[in-house]
């Protein structure tokens, strides 16, 4: 194996593990968006899970102890792009979104967590 094969798979390699990231890395950081909703939080999880999946394939929801958790997942390399938890009960739903860098906006994503107080 040549030097140059080397490097290029380490390389590869090194692209793929800094792109990773799990839904528990993005909520170490503070969310880009935060607000409290007087709606359910099922009604806002409903509102955001529905609104994503009109343009995005990789979106999922969970159920967490507190509420929900909305997730986005880009399929190269696997990561999870951005999270939206939704917890509390009326008329406290506090609304947390999270992205994995913020030097890129997703204004379509975030327009729509928005547009589901």
């Amino acid at each position: 194996m040549s030097a140059s094969s080397i490097s290029l798979g380490l390389f590869i390699s090194l692209l793929a593990l800094a792109g990773c990231s799990t839904p528990y890395d993005l909520k170490k950081r503070d969310p880009l968006i935060t607000y409290v909703s007087k709606r359910p939080a099922k009604e806002v999880k409903n509102c955001i899970l529905n609104s994503w999946r009109v343009h995005l394939s990789s979106v999922y929801e969970e159920k967490t102890d507190s509420g929900y958790l909305v997730r986005y997942n880009d399929t190269f390399p696997a990561a999870t792009v951005a999270i939206v938890t939704i917890e509390g009960k009326e008329p406290e739903v506090t609304v947390n979104y999270y992205h994995r860098t913020d030097k890129i906006k997703l204004h379509r994503l975030e327009s729509e967590v928005k547009a589901c107080r």
